[in-house]
């Protein structure tokens, strides 16, 4: 170190132009243009981090290289390299003076060297995303003076000018303290830990743009004006997108996925500028700088997952793939009318009620189920075409939906909130008479029967029979060469009626009581509505329908307790008036009455009948 470096300490976060103006203006210079041209270097390349002038710059000074490599700014092209990070001009101030007035007082009290030139200008004050000064609390400073070329750089000289008027802007100084995203880059170009991963790991440049454009996205809308912001909005908009993107890529990607929240229910287009804003229209149209790849290739992953974009569409270029369809873009690819195909997957459960209301472009179903789904609605029959593909009548049809052996494509027109006609796959048919056929135990039909006239000899249901055929129940099952499909399948009635058969509840019928008590069906009737003769509800083992039944217990305990005067007149060969006037006399009264029909207990009939 020599007498000229002496002068004045090099001070930690200053820049090496600043160094240099000082060391100019303490050795009379009026710029510090005319001081490096005398040294035999180039200020101009010394502000700019020219390797060869910092190099001679050093040398000079009889100082390391490394001693003064902390405070090089290094331009390349338009951009800008300080403490080993990237910021573009936009985001640096070199054409003005910026500082804060009061590090320039206290420099001046508290800095050692030369009196008159200790202030010093910071690296942190060049950089535009850092807006106030953390020790005083005040907003930084940007000098309303056009600098001459010559003075470009020249913090001494620069400075220097605005002594006349220091007084006033330390009074007129504004109050500011740090946002979030400046403490940030503070971190950054500090060497220090940031706490947010995610945001390190792409350049600085484009983290600071990233979180100012979203941060004013979200509080100004995705459509913000920049210009209308001022240098305090600036900052609150800085600090609130570091905030939403400072834990990391998940939190950038809930991000954008709120601001498509709106889509679905809104009429606008699906591009890029609607649904992002100026965020999209910076990255897509402002700049191709492959740094922000990350950040588009994000986006465009968020809106593929989220928005039927697919080959023929753009984002951030030709989309090749596609995650998701809408009814719209299925209708064209697939050809499928776009009501049909809305109707189609709201009654088969695929779209909610809610969705099925919005509009074709906006009802979304990922691209592999919707592909399936429009595939088979193009290529599927309608009724009379499924019938006559099964060769079934109308009602064999119906029964074959009721019992689901076929499903409609889209659900069953009678079960669905929208009306629609029911279609059906010719792939699901043709399974289903495969497997009917892979049942065919011989060719030979002789002696056996159509389905038709199976179900009505053995009175036994159509989809019983169905039922047994699919499950390999049946020894015997053939196919007529002259029909087609279920017209075709021939069975053995006596086989289908065994096994279909019910299990013989051998409970009493209405119609064997009227033989074995004996009475006539209006008194059997009576008898059951009075309560006086229980009755059940079984199935009958041969008709399969349910019938009112009297089981063989209840029947026997009726008949051990009570008689009626019919059946008393026809034992003793009288009349049942006579037999009336008898047990009227002799004080025995019935029990109760059934369509004008006496019944007496039967244990005083008898003890009467002992005792004469």
């Amino acid at each position: 170190m020599n007498r000229l470096a002496e002068l004045l300490p090099f001070n930690a976060g200053e820049t090496i132009a600043s160094y240099c103006s000082r060391l100019a203006a303490a050795c009379g210079y009026r710029h510090a243009r005319s001081f490096g041209f005398d040294l035999g270097f180039r200020f101009q390349g010394l502000a700019v981090g020219d390797e060869p002038e910092v190099e001679k710059f050093a040398s000079i000074l009889d100082v390391p290289r490394s001693s003064l490599s902390p405070g090089v700014v290094a331009t390349d092209d338009r951009m800008n390299i300080l403490a080993c990070e990237k910021l573009t001009r936009a985001h640096m101030e070199r054409q003005r003076l910026r500082f804060c007035p009061f590090c320039v007082q206290d420099d001046e009290r508290d800095k050692g060297g030369r009196r008159g030139f200790r202030s010093y200008g910071r690296l942190s004050w060049l950089v535009k995303p850092i807006r106030a000064c953390r020790h005083h609390g005040a907003r930084l400073i940007t000098s309303d003076r056009t600098m001459h070329p010559m003075f470009i750089h020249d913090f001494a000289a620069n400075l220097a000018a605005e002594a006349d008027s220091f007084d006033n802007l330390l009074a007129a100084a504004v109050p500011m303290e740090p946002d979030t995203l400046q403490r940030y880059v503070e971190a950054r170009l500090g060497g220090a830990e940031t706490g947010s991963t995610w945001l390190d790991t792409i350049p600085l440049y484009v983290a600071v743009r990233l979180c100012e454009t979203v941060g004013a996205s979200e509080r100004h809308g995705i459509r913000f004006q920049s210009g209308a912001l001022d240098e305090r909005e600036r900052s609150a908009c800085a600090g609130a997108g570091f905030d939403l993107l400072r834990d990391g890529e998940n939190d950038f990607r809930d991000w954008l996925q709120s601001r498509l929240v709106r889509f679905p229910s809104s009429k606008g287009d699906m591009g890029g500028r609607a649904l992002f804003g100026r965020l999209y229209e910076w990255l897509a149209h402002e700049t191709s700088d492959e740094a922000f790849d990350p950040v588009r290739d994000i986006m465009r992953d968020v809106a593929l997952s989220n928005l039927p974009l697919g080959p023929g569409d753009d984002f951030f270029g030709p989309v090749t793939e596609r995650r998701l369809h809408s009814v719209q873009s299925a209708s064209k690819e697939f050809g499928v009318h776009p009501k049909r195909l809305r109707k189609l997957l709201s009654n088969s459960g695929l779209v909610s009620a809610e969705d099925s209301a919005k509009t074709f472009e906006r009802i979304l179903l990922d691209a592999a189920t919707m592909e399936r789904f429009a595939v088979e609605a193009g290529s599927s029959l309608d009724v009379p075409e499924a019938k006559a593909y099964l060769g079934a009548g109308r009602v064999q049809f119906e029964q074959l939906v009721k019992h689901g052996f076929i499903k409609p494509h889209g659900g069953n027109r009678s079960a669905s909130d929208k009306a629609v006609d029911r279609r059906f796959s010719p792939i699901d048919l043709g399974e289903f008479l495969g497997r009917l056929r892979s049942a065919v135990t011989g060719s030979d039909d002789s002696g056996l029967s159509s389905l038709q006239e199976v179900v009505r000899k053995a009175g036994c249901t159509f989809a019983e029979v169905i039922g047994l055929i699919l499950g390999g129940e049946l020894r015997t099952v053939a196919l007529f060469a002259d029909c087609v499909g279920i017209a075709a399948i021939r069975l053995d009635v006596d086989e289908v009626k065994e096994r279909t058969a019910g299990e013989d509840h051998r409970c009493v019928t209405l119609r064997r009581l009227e033989r074995l008590i004996p009475a006539s069906n209006r008194i059997i009737k009576a008898l059951v509505d009075g309560g006086h003769m229980p009755t059940v509800q079984r199935r009958n083992p041969v008709k399969r329908n349910m019938q009112t039944v009297v089981e063989p217990g209840a029947f026997i305990a009726f008949m051990e307790e009570f008689v009626s005067l019919g059946s008393l007149a026809t034992g003793c060969g009288t009349r049942t008036w006579s037999l009336k006037r008898e047990l009227d006399d002799a004080g025995i009264s019935p029990v109760f009455i059934a369509a004008d029909m006496p019944f007496y207990r039967r244990s005083e009939i008898l003890a009467y009948m002992f005792s004469e």
